[in-house]
């Protein structure tokens, strides 16, 4: 976590799922405050029992959901997802069961590739995993759901589609737009482009010249952001309204990003009507 030697905006440990570690990793990911942690999580049979590597029971959805709820984990710098996936192993040729985390970090490498961080890593347009060819559980639409309500995304399985991700919520128990991964992943990226430029004012003078020159370098970005569909509006400020003498005196100068992020569409409702002239959309 130290800036200095790293540059890190994604953490994941595959198949370390033992609460001592990921909520340290965890913890230490949210001071960072620089990445987004893909956290894989215990599973355990419909009795409660945990189940390992080497366990032949079939995992429960509801008591892994259940189980990671009575964790009270909270924190919007990390996500997790589930089941776990069979993919193929080419330097032994033969297929093995990875954590979910790999498949999450697939699709947000595909999604980053197509698009950028602030998209979904999502939906059949880019949380599609061509390269997983089982699940450890094939989840139902119910199943889907109560996986989805307890914060943690679903792998499903399509018959036309094949294995898709199908959520993108954060660890965050409180609804906000920082509950999903989109959001999170546009705030990481707006602070790593607001930092460049911060470091290209450290140690100038401080003058109104060099509080203009901040908001003229920061504002294109942020309208590139919003072009590409990241931010529906912004502010930048950076005057005397936020700049005291006390703060001059201190050598210290304070600035303000203020934006509407853009939200993914999760729910699409249609209402249609089917009357003897045909069918009418309403």
């Amino acid at each position: 976590t130290d800036g200095t030697s790293v540059n890190t905006n994604l953490l994941a440990i595959p198949g370390i799922r033992e609460p001592f570690v990921t909520d340290h990793a965890a913890d230490k990911n949210r001071d960072y405050q620089m990445s987004m942690y893909v956290m894989d999580i215990p599973s355990y049979d419909e009795d409660g029992n945990r189940l390992f590597i080497d366990s032949t029971a079939k995992p429960d959805t509801d008591k892994t959901a259940e189980e990671l709820e009575s964790r009270v984990f909270d924190n919007n710098y990390a996500a997790a997802y589930f089941p776990d996936v069979f993919i193929t192993d080419p330097v032994n040729n033969k297929r093995v069961l990875v954590p979910s985390s790999i498949a999450a970090i697939g699709a947000i490498g595909y999604s980053d590739s197509v698009s950028y961080p602030w998209y979904a890593p999502a939906g059949f347009n880019r949380g599609g995993l061509t390269f997983v060819e089982n699940v450890k559980v094939r989840l139902n639409a119910a199943d889907r759901d109560s996986l989805y309500e307890k914060r943690i995304n679903p792998i499903a399985t399509f018959p036309n589609s094949g294995f898709v991700i199908f959520g993108q919520k954060t660890l965050q128990y409180a609804q906000s737009a920082l509950d999903r991964v989109n959001v999170r992943r546009l705030l990481l990226e707006v602070k790593r482009q607001t930092i460049e430029v911060a470091n290209l004012i450290l140690f100038e003078q401080n003058t109104p010249q060099t509080r203009q020159r901040f908001v003229n370098l920061v504002a294109p970005r942020l309208a590139l952001i919003q072009a590409q569909a990241g931010i529906e509006s912004f502010t930048v400020v950076m005057d005397d309204s936020n700049n005291t003498e006390e703060d001059r005196e201190n050598n210290r100068l304070n600035g303000k990003i203020v934006f509407v992020p853009t939200r993914a569409v999760e729910f699409i409702s249609i209402d249609f009507i089917i009357t003897n002239a045909g069918v009418a959309f309403e």
